[in-house]
Order: C-alpha cells, then structure tokens, then sequence
C-alpha cells in the first residue's frame, strides 16, 4: 500500500500508512534528555486495513445509540450497476439515492436512518462496485418494503434492481464500510483513483430524524483521514529516565516499531540507547539528512 502511494507521489500518505500502529516519540528537555515513546500513533487512513477495523469499531460504537432510538430498524442495501469509472458509478449511485429520498414510497414510510457507502473493485473485470449500506426506521416490516422499494429504485437508475432490505441484527454488519480493496493495493493508478474519490467525501451520511442531535458532526469525526497520534496529555506526565515531570516534548509521531522498545510502566516504552544511536534510528526510519 505504501509502495503505491510513494508511485502516485502521495509520500506523506506512504509514511503515514507504514508507520501506522508504531510509537510517538518524546524527547525529555530536562534532567536526562532522552527519548522516550508511546504507542499511541494510527494513522486513519481509508485503505489502511488496520485502521479500517479500528474505524468500523468506533462508527458502530456512534451509530449503536442511533439505532437504540429507533423503534424498528432495517438494513437496506442498495447497488449500481459495475463500472469502469469508480468517479461516475459514486455520482450515479448518490443522485439516485437522493432521488429516492424524495419518493412517496421513502417520505411516507421512513423517518431516517444513516447511509454507509462502501466501495469494492472487481479485479478480474475492472469495474468498480460502489453501494450503499442504510439503517433506517420504518414502521414497514422488511418483507412489505423491499418491493416497493425495489419497483422505484430500478427506474430511479435505470441500470440496477440489486436491492435487500432485512431486519438489523448486528450494527457491525453496516459499519464496515470502508472499501474491500486488497485487489488494488498493488496497482498504483486505482489506487490514486480511489483516493481521489474518496477526497473530502462523506461516507457516511445521516438524515430525517438522525440528523439531529449533532450526529452529523459526531460520525463525520469518526470517518475523518486525520492521524491520531496522543493518548492523555504529555506535559502530566513524567519522564520514564528521570523522573522530571512537564520536561517531555513530542519529537516524532511515526518510525518506531515495538521490537526496538521495552515496556516502562503503564505503557511507555525505551530502550539503554545514546541519543546518537536513536539518531542512527531515525535516519534509516526517516530518511533524514545526515547531522
């Protein structure tokens, strides 16, 4: 994943996705003046697989009090047909989901839900699979909405008559929505075409009655690309070498693995090296400049 990102030019994505699950590194400015790391960095990336669990776990936990609010929830699945152009299946497959929101057979018998989309590819045939995973509530039980369903969203695009709709049972079920592209990883232009897609796009979108009550705000946090690299504030603690407390800065989020490190305490980690060798370290993590 890392080799594509550095042959798409994407080299701040290539370390990030490499350093994913690896320690934060401190530097103490007092007493001892050595480093010192936490595992504690992810890098949130949408086609790391790590972080992919990690992000399904952390949207249901969001989307759990959503659905307990509901008094009958249904998964819906809606599909597009395959296509070469990933960019013009996700505008054919979101226009004809808000068309259909705006149909009787939506506005009459569902009072809102969240919308997951996730993407495959087909690598045999070269198509792109983008669709959308609904939780909705709806005083219709499954077996009575899945045809009227199905009737409007066949003409809506024209292409596609893949719907289900069935009681939910387990909210992971919807929140695993990322994408399912190890067939991609190693192909440097879809994966610069999936990135590019995905760019600033809300995968996951509430409505009607889950829009309210800050939910928008709340999963868009969740599904957000930004690294998360703290646990606690730094400055609270003390060093692990000397014991100072308020000395320890961060000096480097990525580049560290648990195998150079041994456990101190409750979680942090060090190793009896001089500040040249964890230079030495750093150069060959980092490919920085020789002093």
């Amino acid at each position: 994943m890392a080799g594509s990102y550095d042959a798409i030019g994407e080299s701040e994505r290539a370390e990030r996705i490499r350093s994913c699950g690896r320690l934060v590194v401190y530097g103490c400015d007092g007493g001892c003046g050595a480093l010192h790391g936490r595992h504690a960095y992810h890098c949130r990336d949408r086609l790391c697989p790590y972080c992919a669990v990690l992000r399904g776990h952390h949207l249901a936990e969001k989307v759990v009090p959503l659905v307990q609010a509901m008094a009958r929830p249904l998964f819906l699945t809606l599909t597009v047909q395959n296509g070469p152009d990933l960019a013009e299946r996700g505008r054919h497959l979101r226009r004809a989901f808000e068309r259909l929101r705006r149909r009787r057979v939506w506005t009459d018998h569902i009072a809102g839900g969240i919308a997951i989309e996730e993407v495959t590819h087909n690598g045999d045939a070269g198509t792109w699979h983008p669709h959308l995973h609904v939780v909705v509530e709806s005083a219709l039980p499954a077996a009575a909405l899945l045809p009227l369903i199905h009737a409007v969203w066949r003409d809506l695009t024209g292409d596609s008559y893949i719907v289900d709709v069935r009681p939910l049972t387990d909210v992971r079920e919807a929140c695993k929505y990322t994408a399912k592209l190890a067939t991609i990883v190693y192909n440097p232009a879809l994966v610069a075409e999936f990135t590019a897609y995905a760019a600033r796009r809300r995968m996951v979108v509430p409505f009607g009655a889950c829009y309210g009550a800050g939910a928008a705000a709340v999963l868009a946090a969740v599904e957000g690309e930004g690294p998360a690299v703290e646990v606690g504030p730094v400055e609270e603690r003390a060093c692990p070498g000397c014991g100072a407390v308020g000395t320890l800065r961060r000096v480097l989020g990525r580049g560290w693995c648990l195998a150079e490190a041994a456990p101190i305490g409750d979680g942090w980690y060090t190793r009896c090296r001089t500040s040249g060798e964890w230079l030495a370290v750093l150069r060959t993590r980092r490919r920085l400049p020789a002093a």
